[in-house]
């Protein structure tokens, strides 16, 4: 009443800034709505006209979000439209005619079940907040909206559910996962068959002002449209990954017992979890720009609703970073959340490590992508900690072989762990690894990341004319002497054989700059022209790459970090990158993440060089269009002009479009060529195999909307890959892109 009081006062003055304010805050603090529709309301008694332009400008935005398909947006505006009408501003009428609209997207042609789901997700949340108003305002028509609800569960379950988008994919077991719409429909089902609509921890303050409220000037929401789908249309939802099972009674029972700070646990009915997770998934979205402000504010949730709500978090933080196809933050924001809860809850720490050891536990059966994600969390968490692994020592080493030995096919558990300790001495330095690791992990610790020259083991004939390192040593003091890069280049082509070539030449230079990444850029620009020599043709830049894998063979974060600055520096391309990483001699480094985060890259490049160029020439097009209409009899050569200008851009576009296209194509045949000849090796299934198909899916998953499936499908088929190789790479992506493309 205060805050009416004050803000009424200032109305005259400030009426646009208080109107912006209360916006922003209902999209972003979606949690809050009910306050800000009972402000708004509270306000309109006192200035009618406020009312009328609060729900006009509803109106336009949520209309606006929708056309943007900008889903946050839309969201919390619908909420906001229901809490205007629980407090009177908005007919109840007009409310659930909202909510009809949105809900009869599911009867489009050919829509996507993507689609349809989250729009019935839209409703159901709602109706969470206004279920109860409208059954009592609109019985007949609320009556119809559950009724419609109810056809569409029974319909959805007759879908078959996209196995990439679950973290345990195809072997995903029942109540490991549970759907947004699974869970908000359970609630309002629930509510609609019993009555009762008063739900905790829903926030309800119009309901202490309801004798005030009930003279409000209702004005109803205009009509909405809501746009077809169209490519780039995403469709967020929270998938709730369920990692304390053991520690909690099932979804369907009664009452979750929430593990506090002692080990115990505070009573937690299956809605109240439900509202509580709804509520942590949209102050973690909201706060992405500060995970300090984030923390707080989840903090004072827990302080106002009274309950232990720390397992919850941690279980929604870690869902949203292990949302696929991707997360919709960046995995740091995630990682310092966590961080600051581990400051601020005590229990929080333990919950971390029962969550850590479950998923480790599963790592044969979690996606391939989520793996990585998992290590570079983890490393990232442990580092703030003195890289104290010791919570987890006991119970990796049970699915550890006894001696760390260095197995063709390593298992994805001692894959993981090798995988973080090599990410845990990026972030500090092998000898402080070595000293704080417990027994059972040091034996995976990776050796001391080093270069390894070709004429590292020394031999009396090391030191003759005609051996590398001395050839070697020849080269760099010409180098260091500043010959004239003619003169280098003749000595070469005169004393080194052309197969000893790029070996001598990558690693002298390589070595030479080993000191720092700076040393390395210093030297590659510098050389350029040598490196340029080396790799002249396309076959040359894989012998040129494949020097570089040799020689960091210990080293794999510096090799990638190699493989980017050549590629920087114009020694290489993507092509050469596609083809060396697909050669027998290099096909192992496909089942490494960091080759398909330097993949995706490339594409990524490709993509937005297409996106600028076909910009460039739609703007071309209509300044060509325009020279047209102004054109007269004497205009002929600057109209000449006009149509070079876009045939070159049109022709520009058409060689971006194909270098995506050959990009693709190249790699999806030399992919399914290397697990071709890999089947063919060995008839067992393989960790090799695993990891590259995982993360070649999770690729084809991050660029669905990009990829042609059935040109894509052709070029392998023509290629002559298994059949087994061409249903395990394309059949689940099909299935994704008929989900949500």
């Amino acid at each position: 009443s205060s805050l009416v009081g004050m803000l009424a006062n200032e109305m005259s003055v400030h009426e646009q800034l208080v109107l912006e304010t209360i916006f922003d805050s209902a999209r972003a603090l979606q949690p809050k709505a009910s306050v800000y529709g009972t402000l708004v309301a509270l306000l309109s008694l006192q200035q009618p006209s406020f009312g009328v332009e609060v729900v006009r400008k509803l109106s336009s935005s949520l209309q606006d979000a929708l056309d943007d398909h900008a889903p946050l947006s839309i969201r919390g505006l619908c909420r906001f439209a229901i809490e205007l009408m629980n407090a009177h501003l908005v007919p109840a009428d007009s409310a659930i005619s909202l909510l009809e609209t949105l809900l009869a997207t599911k009867g489009e042609e050919g829509v996507l079940p993507a689609r349809s789901e989250w729009f019935a997700t839209l409703v159901l949340d709602a109706l969470i907040l206004g279920g109860g108003e409208l059954s009592a305002r609109e019985p007949k028509r609320m009556s119809g909206l559950i009724s419609d609800l109810h056809d569409f569960a029974v319909e959805r379950k007759s879908w078959k559910r996209c196995s990439l988008l679950l973290p345990y994919g195809d072997q995903t077991h029942p109540g490991e996962v549970v759907e947004h719409f699974d869970a908000v429909w359970q609630l309002v089902r629930h509510c609609a068959e019993k009555g009762a609509w008063n739900l905790p921890f829903v926030l309800a303050p119009w309901r202490h002002f309801a004798d005030e409220l009930s003279s409000v000037q209702s004005t109803s929401v205009e009509m909405i449209t809501v746009p077809l789908h169209t490519t780039g249309c995403t469709y967020p939802t929270l998938r709730r990954l369920r990692l304390f099972a053991d520690d909690a009674a099932s979804d369907t029972a009664a009452d979750v017992a929430m593990p506090d700070a002692h080990g115990g646990g505070s009573p937690l009915s299956v809605f109240e979890r439900v509202i509580v997770e709804e509520q942590t998934w949209t102050l973690v979205n909201s706060f992405s720009d500060s995970h300090k402000d984030g923390a707080k504010a989840l903090s004072w949730q827990q302080e106002a609703i009274g309950v232990d709500c720390c397992a919850t978090y941690v279980e929604v933080v870690l869902s949203m970073m292990m949302t696929l196809p991707t997360a919709r933050s960046k995995l740091i924001y995630y990682g310092c959340l966590l961080l600051d809860f581990s400051k601020l809850f005590p229990s929080v720490p333990l919950l971390l490590e029962k969550a850590v050891n479950k998923l480790y536990v599963n790592l044969e059966r979690l996606d391939v992508e989520l793996g990585g994600r998992l290590i570079e969390w983890l490393s990232l968490h442990v580092s703030h900690f003195n890289f104290n692994l010791s919570p987890f020592a006991a119970p990796w080493a049970q699915r550890l072989s006894s001696a760390a030995a260095q197995r063709d096919d390593p298992t994805s558990h001692e894959r993981f762990v090798v995988g973080l300790l090599d990410k845990c001495v990026t972030l500090s330095y092998h000898e402080k690894l070595q000293k704080e690791l417990p027994a059972p992990l040091l034996a995976w610790l990776p050796p001391k990341p080093v270069g390894v020259l070709a004429w590292a083991a020394l031999s009396a004939s090391d030191t003759e004319p005609g051996a590398l390192s001395t050839k070697s040593a020849a080269l760099l003091a010409r180098l260091r002497a500043k010959a004239e890069p003619h003169d280098v280049l003749n000595w070469l082509d005169k004393a080194i054989e052309p197969a000893q070539l790029p070996t001598l030449v990558v690693h002298s230079l390589l070595d030479a700059g080993s000191k720092s990444v700076s040393h390395l850029e210093k030297l590659l620009d510098k050389f350029n022209w040598l490196l340029n020599h080396v790799g002249k043709d396309a076959d040359a830049r894989g012998l040129v790459l494949s020097a570089a894998a040799h020689y960091y063979a210990r080293n794999k974060q510096m090799l990638w970090i190699t493989v980017r600055k050549l590629l920087a520096h114009e020694l290489v391309d993507s092509s050469a990158i596609v083809s060396w990483l697909c050669s027998a001699g290099n096909r192992e480094l496909l089942s490494s993440g960091s080759a398909w985060v330097v993949l995706s890259e490339l594409l990524e490049e490709a993509v937005a060089g297409q996106r600028a160029a076909s910009k460039a020439a739609a703007l071309e097009e209509e300044r060509h269009a325009a020279a047209y209409e102004r054109a007269d009899e004497d205009d002929a050569e600057r109209l000449r002009l006009a149509d070079e200008r876009l045939n070159a851009k049109r022709d520009h576009l058409e060689d971006v479009r194909r270098h995506k296209k050959g990009l693709l194509a190249n790699l999806f045949v030399g992919l399914s060529g290397a697990l071709t000849e890999h089947a063919r090796e060995r008839d067992e299934p393989s960790e090799w195999r695993r990891a590259t198909l995982g993360h070649a899916r999770g690729f084809g998953r991050r660029f669905i909307s990009e990829l042609s499936l059935d040109a894509l499908e052709i070029v392998v088929d023509g290629a002559e890959a298994s059949e087994d190789v061409q249903a395990a790479l394309f059949a689940e992506l099909r299935l994704l892109h008929s989900w949500q493309v």
